[in-house]
């Protein structure tokens, strides 16, 4: 379930559910005007009327949140410049200036919310342009408490295709289901100098990395290379 609040500088007032969004996620960019439909709008009256009041008030900011079971907020994009394009049946078309997390990230916490996160691999579903969606929520979702130390570790080349699943499975193969070890490589050089569970790494071992190299072609290189920057001992097979 999501739900809209004006922004107001305090604690955020919900002033409407509705069940879901569309249009809300992009991978081009994180900030962009878009067209937003709100979907089966709880009292849309009261939507349209705060908005419009806000616009001759104020600036007419918000936020969409994103609620968990009991209605609290766990995730939240922001919008600027709101003007309700119509509303028919229960839903609303809204248009704004959104900064918005990447394509596939409430998908993922929707899966939170649901407890479907109770395996490893369910990243394996999510299409290729979602998947930083997936990184960016096991980001915020993981939160290890333990700082491992002189931890070894092994991937296979057979169990990812392209460098965003890499990440996927190097932040499971490290802080377990729905874990995380980066995103990029600027963000596995940031994990690996620690507060991301790993206090240090001393070996890795890479299976079936000629696969790898081929399909990760420089990339590879430069992760290697970066493990190797914080002497991590790597094993080629």
């Amino acid at each position: 379930m999501f739900a809209f609040s004006l922004d107001t500088l305090e604690e955020p007032e919900l002033i409407a559910y509705f069940e879901d969004v569309k249009n809300l996620e992009n991978n081009k960019t994180n900030f962009g005007y878009r067209k937003l439909r709100l979907i089966n709008v709880h009292n849309i009256p009261k939507l349209k009327s705060e908005i419009e009041r806000a616009t001759k008030i104020y600036d007419n900011q918000g936020h969409i949140h994103l609620l968990d079971e009991n209605k609290s907020i766990i995730a939240g994009t922001f919008l600027s410049n709101i003007r309700i394009i119509k509303s028919k049946n229960n839903n609303v078309t809204l248009s704004s200036y959104v900064w918005h997390h990447p394509k596939g990230f409430h998908k993922a916490y929707k899966m939170m919310v649901n407890k479907e996160i109770t395996n490893k691999n369910l990243w394996k579903a999510f299409k290729k342009d979602e998947l930083q969606g997936w990184l960016v929520f096991a980001l915020h979702y993981n939160k290890s408490k333990i700082d491992k130390e002189n931890i070894k570790i092994q991937i296979d080349g057979k169990g990812f295709h392209n460098l965003d699943e890499f990440f996927c499975l190097l932040g499971e193969e490290i802080n377990g289901i729905g874990g995380y070890f980066g995103r990029n490589l600027y963000a596995l050089y940031d994990c690996l100098k620690g507060d991301f569970g790993v206090k240090s790494i001393s070996e890795l071992t890479w299976n079936n990395h000629e696969k790898s190299k081929k399909l990760l072609k420089t990339k590879f290189n430069e992760i290697i290379e970066t493990f190797e920057e914080f002497d991590v001992k790597i094993i080629l097979k």
